[in-house]
């Protein structure tokens, strides 16, 4: 496994090996049960997970990729979010925590497998299943298990999506330390969150045509994300889109809803409704992180383009571009985001559509 690690991973192997003091048992071999986890999930679910989407959900269809390469890449942006292990204070958690958020991490998103409803709430069977001697450790268990399950959906006791603080309190005691869980479930959260690129767009369905109805909006949407870094010196997070114009002038169907209701969206509309999503999630986030790992603000830059022919050749040009920061202020899970909608009344769907259809004159 040595040579497909991850940096964070790296630095987490090296803390494990070295630090036995820093971790609830000094006689247990953590490295060798993440190594394990991971190995098992490699074999026998991240390779059918896709399938498990496409066909198991109450939407079928081709999502987007949430196979093994989701994984190792959220495991890189939750490196990229923390502080580098170089610097003095090396990313603000301790050697346990960082097992447990790489153990949440790969086990996050297992639940797919079975299909896209309630697969957070997977979470338990499928480390109960594939988890080794992560089994046979009760406390260890359910904090890894607890922490994976929320980062996403509803505390299935009160109908919330402020799972978090369902979790036990930080200075939470096991073995002979304490760990924080509501901070290193705020970091599997967002680095799951930011962790949407164009790598999980399907190409080549793009390409020829083919995806379902359905399913364009998510795969247009990843397409288009040119760049997505954390940026810890401005505590900022930093995304480029690049859209093809010619995915704008209509409305795609979204997936049908529990109730069987079903509506259409532009993509711009798409776009904004997930900026507000990303807004969200990073205020709430925040209330768990130390302030060390906060991100402050989302800095957003939106160009479109369009295939041109200048001369004799054909080239894809920029036709508009429009610059976003959408800034702090709220607490508690907001039921809205930041409000940087109302400052960019031009950013719709059906303004950009109509801009589209005229040729952008």
């Amino acid at each position: 496994m040595n040579n497909n690690l991850q940096p964070l991973e790296l630095y987490v192997k090296q803390l494990l090996e070295s630090q036995h003091n820093e971790l609830p048992d000094r006689t247990v071999k953590y490295w060798e049960r993440y190594t394990h986890l991971v190995e098992s999930l490699r074999e026998h679910v991240y390779p059918f997970v896709n399938a498990g989407l496409a066909c198991l959900s109450k939407s079928p269809g081709i999502y987007t990729d949430h196979g093994e390469r989701h994984f190792d890449e959220v495991v890189r942006y939750a490196g990229l979010l923390l502080a580098r292990p170089e610097s003095k204070d090396p990313h603000g958690l301790s050697p346990y925590e960082l097992y447990l958020l790489l153990c949440a991490i790969r086990l996050h998103d297992a639940g797919n497998i079975d299909g896209r409803e309630e697969h957070d709430r997977r979470a338990l069977k499928i480390l109960e299943q594939y988890g080794g001697n992560i089994v046979h450790d009760a406390a260890e268990f359910e904090l890894i298990y607890k922490i994976a399950e929320a980062h996403g959906g509803y505390d299935s006791m009160t109908g919330d999506k402020d799972t978090i603080i369902a979790l036990s309190p930080d200075d939470t005691p096991v073995g002979g330390i304490t760990c924080r869980p509501r901070h290193v479930a705020a970091m599997v959260r967002f680095a799951d969150e930011v962790c949407e690129h164009r790598g999980r767009a399907s190409a080549h369905h793009i390409r020829n045509k083919t995806l379902p109805e359905e399913n364009k909006l998510f795969h247009y949407y990843a397409a288009s994300i040119s760049g997505a870094v954390p940026d810890r010196k401005t505590k900022s997070f930093r995304l480029n889109l690049a859209i093809d114009t010619q995915y704008l002038t209509e409305k795609y169907p979204t997936p049908i809803k529990d109730d069987g209701t079903q509506s259409a969206m532009f993509l711009i509309d798409e776009v904004r409704s997930r900026l507000t999503k990303l807004d969200c999630e990073r205020i709430y986030c925040n209330q768990f992180l130390d302030p060390r790992l906060q991100t402050d603000q989302i800095e957003v830059q939106i160009r479109l383009i369009q295939l041109k022919t200048i001369g004799s050749s054909p080239q894809r040009g920029e036709v508009e571009r429009f610059e976003l920061k959408i800034p702090p202020p709220q607490t508690g899970y907001p039921a809205t985001a930041s409000d940087w909608q109302s400052k960019h009344e031009e950013l719709t769907g059906e303004k950009i559509a109509e801009l589209a259809n005229k040729g952008w004159k």
